[in-house]
């Protein structure tokens, strides 16, 4: 019985552990989403205000002429 024992302590363990860690994810995310909206609103953060006249599509425009993304075409 002991064995179960030991191996449910160290699960409950393992859960605190993973439960900790996911908070200090989550607190790094909201960090950095609150960064980047700060930069975004900051017109002198280069490439994070986007260029008049771009849009949505600039996935697009990455595509070859084999219709293939550009990071697929060098596969």
């Amino acid at each position: 019985m002991e064995s179960y024992e030991k191996k449910s302590d160290e699960a409950d363990s393992d859960a605190e552990r993973l439960a900790k860690e996911g908070e200090r994810v989550e607190e790094n995310i909201k960090e950095a989403k609150s960064d980047w909206e700060a930069k975004q609103a900051d017109t002198s953060v280069p490439g994070a205000v986007p260029d008049p006249g771009d849009d949505e599509e600039r996935p697009q425009e990455a595509q070859s002429e084999r219709g293939e993304s550009a990071d697929r075409a060098g596969q």
